[in-house]
C-alpha cells in the first residue's frame, strides 16, 4: 500500500544477525524531524543506536536490514524484534499523526503477514519492552498515543485488522471498519473447520488468542468453531475435531 524507502545507515550498525519473532514500537520524541532527518542524523555518526524504520506524514525508511539487530530497547529486545520509530509533528497536527499511524499500521501488518506472526505475542510498545525486560526506562509511544486520542490497545486492533485486509479479507481499516462474519478459534486442531467456514462465508478467520475488543466490534455476526461457547458467538462444535467439521459442513449444507 505504502512504498518503502531502503536508505542504509553507514552508522550504528550491530552487524548481528536478527530471526525477528515481531515488532516493537517506538516514537522519535524529536518534534518536526521527518523520516529522511532521522536517516540523516543516524547516518552520520556514533549515536549508540538505531531503528529498522523511520515513518513519517509521507515517507517510510528502512534504514537497517530486518535480518539485522538494530539498537532500539535493550539488548534482550534488540535481539528478538524489529523496531519503527514513529516520527513527530512540529506542533499539534491530527491530520500529519493520522498519516503516519495509517503508514505504520500498514508496514507493521505487512511484516506480520509475511512472517506469519499474530500479535498477542509479537507486538510491542517499546514501554512494553521496558516493563518486561527492565533494560530500558523509556515508555514511549504511550504519552504520544494518549496526545491524539489513541490507545496501543487501538494500535494493535487496527493492525490486526489491517493483516486480515492484507489476507484479502472483507475488512475496511478507519471509521467504518465493520464486516459482515467473523470465524473464531481455539486449538489448532480446529483451525482447518474454521478455514473451511471463513472461505464459505468468505469472512476473517482469527485465533481466540489474538482477539481484541475494537476486532469483535467490527463484525456483525461472530462464529465460534470448536470448543466450547463464546460469548456472543454462535458455537458450531462437536466431540472432537472430526465432529467440529461435520457440524460446519452441515452448517455449510454440505
Amino acid at each position: 500500500m505504502y512504498p518503502v524507502s531502503e536508505q542504509l545507515i553507514k552508522y550504528n550498525r550491530s552487524g548481528q544477525k536478527l530471526v525477528p519473532e515481531g515488532f516493537v514500537i517506538h516514537d522519535t520524541a524529536t518534534p518536526g524531524a521527518t523520516a529522511q532527518n532521522e536517516f540523516s542524523y543516524f547516518n552520520s555518526g556514533d549515536r549508540q543506536a538505531s531503528a529498522h524504520y523511520f515513518v513519517d506524514w509521507t515517507q517510510i525508511v528502512r534504514t537497517v536490514p530486518e535480518n539485522e539487530v538494530a539498537w532500539h530497547a535493550g539488548p534482550t529486545a534488540n535481539h528478538k524484534y524489529l523496531s519503527v520509530e514513529m516520527c513527530r509533528p512540529k506542533t499539534h497536527d491530527p491530520i500529519k499523526f493520522q498519516e503516519i499511524w495509517n503508514r505504520t499500521v500498514w508496514l507493521v501488518a505487512d511484516a506480520f503477514v509475511r512472517y506469519e506472526w499474530s500479535t498477542g505475542p509479537g507486538l510491542w510498545s517499546h514501554s512494553g519492552m521496558s516493563n518486561k525486560y527492565h533494560e530500558t526506562d523509556h515508555l514511549d509511544p504511550i504519552a504520544y498515543f494518549k496526545e491524539y486520542g489513541k490507545t496501543f490497545a487501538g494500535f494493535v486492533a487496527e493492525v490486526d485488522a489491517m493483516i486480515l485486509r492484507l489476507k484479502n479479507k472483507a475488512v475496511t481499516v478507519g471509521e467504518n471498519k465493520m464486516f459482515k462474519n467473523l470465524v473464531i478459534y481455539r486449538d489448532g486442531v480446529d483451525k482447518r473447520a474454521a478455514e473451511y467456514l471463513a472461505d464459505y462465508l468468505r469472512a476473517p478467520i482469527v485465533c481466540m488468542d489474538n482477539i481484541t475488543p475494537e476486532l469483535l466490534a467490527c463484525a456483525t455476526n461472530k462464529y465460534k468453531v470448536g470448543g466450547t461457547a463464546y460469548t456472543g458467538a454462535q458455537l458450531i462444535s462437536g466431540n472432537d475435531r472430526f465432529d467440529t467439521m461435520a457440524a460446519v459442513l452441515k452448517f455449510a449444507g454440505k
